[in-house]
């Protein structure tokens, strides 16, 4: 018998240590419902569910991207469903106009209801937002200086986790000049304007004149259109045009030349004035495209698109075709407008297939960091039954270790 060294009693404390560490871990595991509550309680199940958590918030909030994608659809539409009741309105009038019972008169009043929807047409393109996004006005993507830049707002969404998950959605011009855009047959693209002569490409060119040759346009109406677009911009920057300016057009064969008489000096420079009124200049020519005009000159007619919904005539033409030709202008006005709003609604339904994977992904993946990382409940349980009544027992054999040297005292006495 020894007493320097209790070794039943060691052994005893080393168990009831052991026991109670384990203790421990079970109850933190059953509290936090976590298996896993830090890297030693198993690495490799804590790397690979972390990863798992960052693509389930990924997707999660994908989810989120994807509805609020909708909510822009939802809202370009339901504007959209209005321009098209309007153009609808429009093809009744325009059929109506078309009647042989109607005075000049009854047209005009009928011309003052074809205006107010065409500007209606232009607020609601210009002011449906969605966060501060206009996706259907024509201007929806300027640059920092607040001018626009010249193309069109593209929307990427972010529909997926990673990099490359994305849907693109292009906004569209849907204001009176870009639903009737398909009927462009002149462009100013490439155009440059000098002193003498305002230079177009040679394509756009040719389509003026072959338009003047068919007489469905007239020339002579295209250089006052040309001149007093001129004028206009010219007097909205505060640039004084001379009496005799002028702007003629003349073709021969399948060439148009555009000559600029008097114009006054630096009228057509780099300046803020300039460049307004060489757009504007430009603006004019791309509106010859053989849509009649109403009988006096509005101020912008040739930049608002407006120029498509003119249901009077200049030159005596027979105001039954040119009513007629209005009708037809706004048919391929809403066909512009369906083809748009099908693209939407096809957006809309994938994003809506695309939500249900999304949120299904989601679902499998949290089940499977579940399997890693949660606490199986009932096993745990059972591991901190026994890992308690261990306790307790060598809690209770230590205590019977530390008497087993109380018999040394008796060879003592």
């Amino acid at each position: 018998m020894v007493i320097q060294h209790n070794i039943p009693a060691t052994n005893a404390y080393r168990n009831l240590t052991s026991n109670r560490s384990g203790l421990s871990k079970n109850l933190e595991k059953l509290s936090s419902g976590f298996r896993i509550n830090r890297a030693a309680d198993d690495a490799a199940g804590l790397a690979i569910s972390e990863a798992m958590r960052s693509k389930i918030n990924g997707l999660d909030q994908a989810t989120a991207n994807a509805n609020d994608a909708i909510g822009l659809i939802q809202t370009e539409e339901g504007a959209l469903t209005e321009t098209h009741s309007m153009l609808q309105r429009m093809t009744t009038l325009a059929t109506q106009a078309a009647n042989g019972t109607y005075n000049s008169t009854s047209r005009a009043s009928i011309q003052k209801e074809m205006d107010e929807l065409g500007n209606e047409i232009d607020r609601i393109a210009n002011n449906t937002d969605y966060n501060g996004i206009k996706p259907l006005a024509e201007d929806s993507n300027k640059g920092s200086d607040g001018k626009n830049n010249g193309t069109k707002l593209n929307m990427t969404m972010q529909i997926g986790p990673t990099k490359g998950e994305v849907l693109d959605l292009k906004g569209q011009d849907m204001t009176l000049k870009g639903i009737f855009k398909d009927l462009d047959t002149v462009s100013s693209s490439g155009a440059s304007v000098t002193a003498n002569a305002l230079n177009a490409d040679s394509e756009s060119a040719k389509a003026l004149a072959t338009l003047i040759n068919d007489r469905k346009v007239d020339k002579d109406q295209a250089g006052k259109d040309l001149t007093n677009a001129v004028r206009d911009a010219a007097n909205r920057n505060g640039v004084k045009v001379a009496d005799n300016f002028k702007v003629s057009v003349s073709v021969a064969g399948s060439t148009t030349t555009v000559s600029i008489a008097n114009a006054t000096s630096g009228m057509f420079d780099t300046s803020t004035a300039g460049k307004a009124i060489t757009a504007a200049l430009k603006d004019a020519y791309d509106s010859l495209d053989g849509v009649q005009k109403s009988n006096e000159y509005p101020e912008n007619a040739h930049t608002d698109g407006k120029e498509y919904i003119q249901i009077t005539s200049y030159s005596g033409e027979d105001v039954t075709a040119n009513a007629n030709r209005v009708v037809k202008n706004i048919q391929s006005a809403i066909d512009h407008v369906s083809s748009y709003r099908a693209e939407l609604g096809a957006k809309q339904n994938r994003l809506e297939h695309t939500i249900n994977n999304l949120q299904v992904t989601s679902e499998n993946t949290t089940a499977a960091e579940s399997r890693i990382r949660d606490t199986d409940m009932a096993k745990e349980m059972a591991a901190y039954t026994k890992n308690n009544i261990l306790s307790q027992a060598a809690q209770s054999m230590l205590a019977q270790a530390n008497q087993s040297g109380q018999g040394v005292l008796s060879l003592l006495q």
